[in-house]
């Protein structure tokens, strides 16, 4: 309990040295993957997301982003492919961020009915995503991302969908993140 309480308070003291001023660009992204089955007899669901961004400080810790993003799920001889793009801003407090983005996206998708045979349809969709997230120094300006969002469907779907957007997925991430500071 000791150990854990030091290590708790170097991370607080050295990630208070770091702040983010105005001007400074910051290109990185974030990436994860998830292999999972609903049983042991199941076949493996594999998804992976890419989330590049590019950021600028407006002010001292306050940054707006520009999001892109890549997402792909394979389950047995579906798949679903999704492309998108977002707008947001973060507020820094030393390495912790809160974040709320709003993402357009268009996804891909491919399912094999059996004998009715292969259906392809795309669905896009509008979302809102409020995110939290540390950072870890790994030198002066590069950073080690790690974070948690969760995104909200907004509106209808459009194109080959319909009805209301209710979805909603909980997002565990790490990435790196570059600082160029002025």
């Amino acid at each position: 309990m000791k150990k854990t309480l030091v290590l708790i308070a170097t991370l607080i003291l050295i990630s208070s040295a770091f702040a983010f001023d105005k001007g400074t660009i910051n290109p990185g992204g974030t990436a994860s993957v998830s292999v999972s089955k609903a049983d042991s007899d199941d076949e493996t669901t594999t998804r992976i997301i890419l989330r590049p961004q590019i950021a600028y400080f407006l002010a001292d810790n306050i940054c707006v982003d520009g999001i892109f993003i890549y997402e792909s799920e394979s389950y047995d001889d579906d798949d679903t492919s999704a492309f998108g793009v977002g707008l947001g801003g973060r507020y820094f407090y030393n390495n912790f961020y809160a974040g709320l983005s709003l993402q357009h996206q268009s996804m891909n998708m491919s399912r094999d009915l059996g004998i009715l045979g292969e259906v392809d349809m795309t669905i896009s969709g509008i979302f809102l995503e409020p995110r939290l997230g540390y950072l870890v120094p790994l030198s002066e300006n590069v950073f080690v991302d790690f974070g948690a969002a969760y995104q909200l469907g907004i509106g209808d779907w459009g194109s080959d969908g319909n009805g209301a957007n209710e979805s909603s997925d909980l997002k565990f991430s790490i990435g790196l993140q570059y600082f160029f500071k002025r």
